[in-house]
């Protein structure tokens, strides 16, 4: 198995040896929530892409991407559903978003991790950029929003924003956590960016929420993980 989808199975599989948990579905009485990712692709739902972990292998593309309704930007089929959910409930509360980036391959990140050095520095391209095969946009899982007046694109100033905040308080219900929150720099390496968010699923997201969880890669830290993976996508969904 690639190294950077390891975490989440390893989780997953030493729990159901360790405990014998039933997987949710195998038996009817026992009501399956999971989406099709949590249930079928939770290796690359959860992969961890850090600075320090790459994605493996590095020309990696998702096989299910769709385009978002009038733009040329990409995403997986199940995160572009939930978006829209997600849209459509911040629709409710009078808000109103706009996708300005979705998947990139290897050669588009290289690209952009080449503007920003150019523009500023590789220290400061480092900041606000990932080197290719170092980013959760290749996955196909994350997505950089705005809200329509453009007047805070791609600045930290969007956390202030009506629209920011309510993605800070109501993403995790559709699936999206903040990958790179407010006071995370020293673990993320990357500086406050309250536009990227990243789809891990309804229950590991709103299992984040519930505990206190920011960052994927500290809530997946093992050895509690495991057992909470378990009882979120094995016994019960």
């Amino acid at each position: 198995m690639h190294a950077w989808r390891t975490l989440a199975a390893t989780c997953l599989t030493a729990l159901l040896i360790c405990t014998g948990i039933q997987v949710a579905g195998a038996d009817p009485s026992v009501p399956d929530h999971r989406t099709a990712l949590e249930r079928d692709d939770t290796a690359n739902l959860l992969a961890v892409v850090t600075k320090q972990r790459p994605i493996h292998p590095l020309d990696y593309a998702p096989e299910d991407l769709v385009t978002w309704p009038h733009t040329d930007f990409e995403l997986r089929a199940e995160v572009a559903d939930q978006l829209e959910l997600m849209f459509t409930a911040a629709a409710d509360d009078g808000l109103a978003y706009r996708v300005v980036s979705g998947y990139r391959s290897y050669d588009t990140q290289a690209g952009t991790y080449e503007y920003w050095a150019r523009q500023s520095g590789t220290a400061s391209a480092d900041a606000v950029s990932a080197r290719p095969g170092h980013s959760e946009h290749q996955t196909g899982l994350a997505v950089d929003l705005d809200n329509t007046t453009g007047e805070c694109y791609l600045k930290m100033c969007f956390g202030e924003t009506t629209e920011g905040r309510w993605v800070a308080e109501h993403a995790h219900e559709f699936g999206f956590v903040i990958s790179y929150p407010e006071g995370t720099r020293d673990i993320t390496g990357y500086a406050y960016e309250p536009w990227h968010i990243r789809y891990v699923g309804p229950q590991v997201a709103g299992d984040m929420n519930r505990r206190g969880y920011l960052l994927i890669s500290t809530y997946l830290a093992p050895p509690a993980s495991s057992v909470r993976l378990g009882e979120l996508l094995g016994s019960h969904g």
